[in-house]
């Protein structure tokens, strides 16, 4: 009598324990999960049956690999998952998941809708991005790195015999501020219009989109900076245009990365990278800076030579090279692209200042025989 006791207590314990982990389980866990095994594996067709037919149309499967690139190319491949919390907004329930990548932590926001008594996927948002912490620095820490690139340019030219000039350099900075606010809106109209949103929608169009893609942004750049510095340049001297330049490419080291700054906090925590990637970033500021240096004495060189436009036409293709290198490589992330940036970069400026740094000096000379 006692054992069968004993049988009948663990009997309802093990329905007890059983029933809690029902209840405990989600009503749209198989569909978290098919999102799950369908972005470790790049494989659509597992995810596509648990998708309601709104979201089918406008995350099929070109848009999902998109998704899915942009994903792996910034935080490494998917590792595991985990539920982390529950809301409603109407007649949807907003999952909360915890995807595990190796770089770092992606929180996906999943909205899922009762369709026929089954929980389909109704929209997948990131909502925040917590950064695995390598023994790098942070963000909020690093970003000082491209300034002092910008300021070791700065020092660079003083080193060379240039006194300061203030006013120049403010100008220089002012026109960085026209370029973020007005640049950036007609680089991005095209891609609006073909309804492209973010990188993932670049990515899913293909190769091709992403090359035309990085050349729009590149060109569009090369023109628009070369553009407004030769406006502002071409009844200066060659040493003012110098600082206007070196005044632009400081402009740009405060500027872009307090912004990326920005953008990574409003995502989540910032990243953590190594010392030699901060490094590498200083010096990529630093010969920006020297680049736009090279490009102002010679616009205002070639403006008063009598072929300013000659000049504006060659040194914003140069500029949309280089910068068409650097959007490949912000899209998909390619060190190729990286490497052309940076060897596009050091000729060009190179090339610019061997040309240009004479002809200012000799301007200087000509002032003190006078």
């Amino acid at each position: 009598m006692v054992i069968e006791m004993k049988r009948w207590v663990l009997f309802l314990m093990m329905i007890l324990i059983l029933g809690n982990f029902v209840l405990a389980e989600k009503p749209y866990e198989e569909t978290a999960k098919a999102t799950f095994n369908a972005l470790k594996t790049g494989d659509y067709s597992i995810l596509e049956p648990y998708l309601d037919d709104a979201m089918k149309k406008a995350f099929d499967e070109k848009g999902f690999k998109g998704f899915r690139e942009n994903l792996v190319s910034k935080y490494g491949p998917l590792q595991s998952y985990e539920f982390v919390k529950e809301g409603k907004a109407g007649e949807f329930i907003l999952g909360y998941y915890d995807f595990k990548f190796e770089k770092a932590d992606v929180t996906l926001r999943m909205v899922f809708k009762e369709v026929n008594g089954k929980y389909k996927l109704s929209g997948l948002w990131i909502d925040k991005v917590s950064w695995k912490e390598e023994g790098g620095l942070p963000l909020a820490l690093a970003v000082i790195f491209p300034i002092l690139g910008g300021i070791l340019a700065l020092i660079t030219f003083y080193a060379l015999g240039f006194k300061l000039r203030g006013a120049e350099l403010i100008l220089g900075f002012f026109l960085v501020v026209i370029t973020l606010f007005v640049q950036n809106p007609i680089q991005q109209a095209p891609f609006l219009a073909l309804g492209v949103k973010s990188n993932s929608d670049v990515l899913a169009r293909g190769a091709s989109f992403v090359v035309l893609a990085s050349i729009w942004l590149g060109f569009v750049a090369g023109f628009f900076q070369e553009g407004l510095k030769y406006i502002f340049v071409r009844n200066k001297t060659l040493r003012a245009a110098l600082f206007i330049g070196v005044g632009f490419g400081l402009g740009e080291a405060i500027l872009i990365p307090l912004l990326q700054l920005v953008q990574s906090m409003a995502l989540g925590s910032a990243p953590h990278q190594a010392l030699v990637i901060y490094l590498l970033s200083m010096g990529e500021r630093y010969l920006a800076a020297l680049f736009h240096a090279g490009t102002t004495i010679v616009l205002a060189y070639a403006y008063k030579n009598g072929f300013g436009r000659k000049a504006l036409l060659s040194l914003s293709i140069a500029h949309g090279v280089v910068d068409s290198f650097a959007a490949h490589y912000q899209l998909t992330q390619s060190q190729v692209s990286l490497l052309l940036t940076y060897i596009s970069l050091i000729a060009i400026s190179f090339m610019l200042l061997r040309y240009g740094i004479p002809e200012v000096k000799g301007e200087e000379e000509e002032k003190i025989v006078w």
